[in-house]
């Protein structure tokens, strides 16, 4: 017959392992939520960051493009204006680059809403790669399509992200956004 003395030690060991495991399991899963959340608001960090320098960049593009538009090919500083403006459409470039890579399909909305944007200032750059200066009324039309491009990316990406608003992630992204959109509203450049 078994020692009792040995029967209580057994079981308080297997108490405590099975404790030990129990407690080890608990401690993965909660790491595990940890890494995918760290993950989740690192990418979102990445595409909200990729998202506010494509629009400023594009705000950059288009005043530069409006500035060439509104000289003539004749003047003195038109092919410095149109080294800037070249220079400011490669730069909004590289930052719809990251959009598309960070949103992925082609078919994801925020990269179609970005090909939008880029799409209404193709007009602007081929014009002014052709030397053919547009009328106020044909830059204005392309403003207004520009314009409601960028207001639709930025409705979709903040009703996206709104969604998300169960952590303060979402609350400083709408934040984020709602900042980059006043401080780069596409009004008239101060300073021309």
């Amino acid at each position: 017959m078994a020692d009792p003395t040995w029967l209580g030690t057994i079981s308080a060991l297997s108490g405590t392992v099975l404790g030990g495991v129990i407690a080890a399991a608990a401690q993965s899963v909660r790491d595990r939520r940890t890494r995918r959340y760290q993950s989740e608001a690192r990418w979102e960090k990445a595409f909200v960051d990729g998202v506010a320098e494509f629009l400023s960049a594009s705000d950059a593009e288009f005043r530069a493009l409006r500035r060439l538009h509104q000289a003539s090919p004749g003047d003195e500083r038109w092919h410095g204006l149109r080294n800037d403006a070249d220079d400011a459409v490669e730069e909004a470039e590289r930052k719809s680059n990251v959009v598309s890579l960070l949103s992925g399909g082609r078919t994801h909305p925020v990269r179609v809403a970005s090909r939008m944007m880029r799409e209404a200032l193709r007009e602007l750059q081929a014009a002014a790669h052709d030397g053919t200066v547009l009328s106020e009324n044909e830059v204005d039309d392309v403003r207004r399509r520009w314009t409601a491009a960028r207001e639709d990316l930025l409705r979709l990406v903040q009703g996206i992200y709104a969604s998300h608003g169960r952590h303060p992630r979402g609350r400083a992204l709408h934040e984020r956004l709602s900042s980059a959109r006043a401080a780069r509203s596409p009004g008239p450049d101060r300073r021309e």
